[in-house]
């Protein structure tokens, strides 16, 4: 009925049943073919526009004959379905257990207090290339999705790099940044603790304070650093494993990171006093 309706009302205003010209020109993909752009990007969310554009040219569906649409168009198509182009997050590559765990901990010091928190003596080891480069990879998704699953990069620890540096800070000043030479050992971490962790944490902190640090075994070494830590009475913060994003730092690390954007020292040393300098403006800021 309505569509003789349709055509009735056509023929009176018009005098034809012809389709009548449309203004501007007809998209050249059909509504199937946009349903199955969303579809692959949706199910495979670091698929390129390159990669996507191949996919419609082969698929034949569209509305003329013609397989020639550009990257622009299936962007276009994409963005309209709320399917935005963003850098991919990176979080630690996390099993079942470790994820309990990880919820466990947040569980057990949601309700701290500020001052509970601002205790805490914060640590941890980090790596930066000379030439300040850090490889990104983007996906389409829509707001909100940073964080699933299928939008992140998994990452591993100890990744490349030319300088490591040990960083601490508590509440909202830094305390010492201190460049690692060769491979970091037992025997190195409990240099770092008895020279820099200590003597930052009486500036930071005051002498009842709480030391975190990572499960990595050079950490937790029974046969100098647990012991030591025991005979002195230093009370540390459980941590789960494989949670480097739940440590504070990284967000200092992220920024001092940006910092790199456009700064290209020629050497280690020349990156470390860089890092120096824009490590203890941090709690300028």
């Amino acid at each position: 009925v309505s569509t003789v309706g349709s055509i009735i009302r056509k023929w009176k205003l018009h005098h034809t049943t012809q389709a009548l010209p449309r203004k501007g020109r007809p998209s050249k993909l059909s509504a199937q073919t946009r349903r199955r752009l969303v579809r692959e990007a949706t199910e495979r969310p670091t698929i390129t526009l390159k990669e996507l554009q191949s996919s419609v040219a082969g698929s034949g569906v569209m509305v003329h004959q013609s397989t020639d649409v550009s990257t622009s168009t299936v962007q276009r198509r994409l963005r309209e379905a709320g399917l935005t182009g963003r850098i991919a997050a990176k979080k630690p590559l996390l099993r079942v257990q470790n994820k309990r765990r990880r919820l466990a901990w947040a569980k057990k010091h949601r309700n701290w207090t500020f001052e509970e928190w601002k205790s805490i003596l914060w640590t941890e080891e980090s790596k930066f290339e000379i030439s300040g480069s850090n490889h990104r990879v983007f996906v389409r998704r829509r707001e909100g999705e940073r964080m699933s699953s299928a939008c992140v990069v998994p990452t591993v620890k100890h990744g490349g790099g030319s300088v490591m540096v040990w960083g601490c800070f508590a509440g909202d000043r830094v305390g010492d940044l201190y460049q690692v030479h060769g491979k970091l050992n037992q025997h190195g971490c409990h240099s770092i603790l008895q020279r820099h962790a200590i003597p930052s944490r009486l500036r930071l902190v005051g002498q009842f304070f709480i030391l975190q640090q990572d499960n990595d075994p050079k950490h937790t070494s029974k046969l100098s650093i647990k012991v030591w830590m025991e005979d002195h009475q230093i009370k540390t913060l459980s941590w789960p494993a494989q949670s480097p994003d739940l440590n504070p730092t990284e967000n200092l690390w992220n920024v001092i990171k940006r910092k790199m954007d456009g700064h290209k020292p020629s050497n280690k040393a020349e990156l470390f006093e860089f890092l120096r300098q824009e490590w203890h403006k941090v709690t300028q800021h």
